[in-house]
């Protein structure tokens, strides 16, 4: 672990295709706060990427704000929401132990003990980070009420390359998948 320091550094969107990294004082922890020394933040493609071109809606501004989030839309904003690191200070039993939390990019910050989830020691932090990641995922998979075993899967906004390989394996396995959308320009296969 790293020596808990009293200044992190942060990452702020302040126009368009612009960004920072600002110096912030931490506040003294709260009780029932833990201080995280970040090793990894993860960079939505989407979100994030919507926010770096100042292209979020002022009808959204309310809906897309983040834990913790620092400004507001549409600049100066801190903004993200996956971060993983190790447990600095606060509650005895969680110092020393890796947790994930929904955090803005900083490379030290406190949150309340309930908002960093601990990372099961046998998952790399690495891959940790990508449990926002996996929540959209999971949260597509419960939107789409998947029907029972044997049914096939249905598949949209992939590329053709990737839904041929996908097809494939799925065939493999005795499953089917049918990929969405329109076929592309270029696709062989629909060359007259």
């Amino acid at each position: 672990l790293g020596s808990m320091s009293d200044i992190a550094r942060a990452f702020w969107t302040v126009a368009p295709g612009r960004g920072e990294l600002r110096e912030e004082t931490l506040a003294a922890p709260g009780p029932g706060d833990v201080v995280v020394e970040t090793l990894y933040s993860g960079i939505s493609r989407g979100t994030e990427a919507l926010i770096a071109a100042g292209k979020v809606p002022s009808s959204d501004y309310q809906r897309m704000r983040s834990p913790y989030m620092g400004g507001s839309f549409p600049f100066p904003v801190k903004y993200g929401y996956a971060i993983v690191g190790w447990v600095v200070a606060g509650s005895e039993p969680m110092v020393g132990r890796c947790v994930f939390a929904l955090h803005p990019h900083q490379t030290v910050f406190d949150v309340p003990i309930e908002a960093a989830a601990l990372v099961p020691a046998e998952l790399p932090p690495s891959r940790a980070v990508l449990a926002a990641n996996m929540e959209t995922a999971l949260n597509a998979v419960w939107d789409a009420s998947p029907g029972p075993v044997g049914e096939p899967g249905r598949a949209g906004g992939v590329g053709h390359g990737r839904s041929s390989g996908d097809r494939g394996r799925a065939q493999g396995r005795g499953d089917r998948i049918e990929c969405l959308g329109r076929a592309r320009r270029n696709d062989p296969r629909r060359r007259g």
